[in-house]
């Protein structure tokens, strides 16, 4: 249930093409746009799968949360600076829908899912399929800056597995999930000179 809709790129591109042309006409020189894309391009070719590991109250005035098995230790953007992926539950057991705070993993008032619109540290419930412990929720968008941006070992969190679909649709994993000892392996201990 994605209720977020995509740029409309001739509606935004039409007043910059009256502009280029009106400064061609004026000035008899044709100017060139270069733009670097990124996340409008790339970012729906990512998605993170993720089990809701949680779903809390807080009761009458407060809000409901979604507790999920991975955070900013994954999609960064929105903690940083209010980035906004469309979240979606996969449920079969329900068609209901109701209004979540959705959190992750890292138990920081900053790892959060649904903050506001460039207010990072501000809760925006969301109106999702309702939610029960165990169903698979999916933050999408997250194929720009999000592996890239990622807090690596941060409380140490392993990286996630990444896979890639190929040509032909099938799964090709990747990147294997990070294992304990390639966490600790570049760990060096510190023997202090005795005395």
């Amino acid at each position: 249930m994605s209720y977020e809709y995509s740029t409309d790129l001739q509606k935004v591109g039409a007043p910059i093409k009256d502009a280029f042309e009106a400064f061609a006409a004026k000035n008899g020189r044709k100017l060139r746009l270069e733009i670097e894309p990124g996340t409008y391009l790339v970012a729906n070719s990512g998605t993170l799968l993720c089990l809701v590991e949680d779903v809390v109250s807080t009761g009458d005035g407060g809000f409901d949360f979604i507790k999920l098995n991975t955070g900013m230790t994954e999609v960064l953007r929105p903690s940083l600076y209010g980035a906004q992926h469309p979240i979606v539950v996969h449920s079969n057991q329900e068609k209901e829908t109701h209004r979540y705070v959705v959190v992750g993993h890292c138990c920081e008032s900053g790892d959060l899912f649904s903050c506001a619109p460039g207010e990072p540290a501000v809760l925006q419930p969301r109106l999702l399929t309702k939610v029960h412990i165990g169903d698979m929720v999916t933050i999408e968008g997250s194929g720009a800056y999000c592996a890239g941006m990622a807090t690596k070992n941060y409380n140490s969190f392993p990286e996630a597995a990444e896979v890639l679909l190929d040509l032909k649709n099938e799964p090709q994993l990747i990147r294997q999930r990070q294992s304990l000892e390639h966490m600790l392996s570049n760990e060096v201990p510190y023997n202090p000179p005795k005395k």
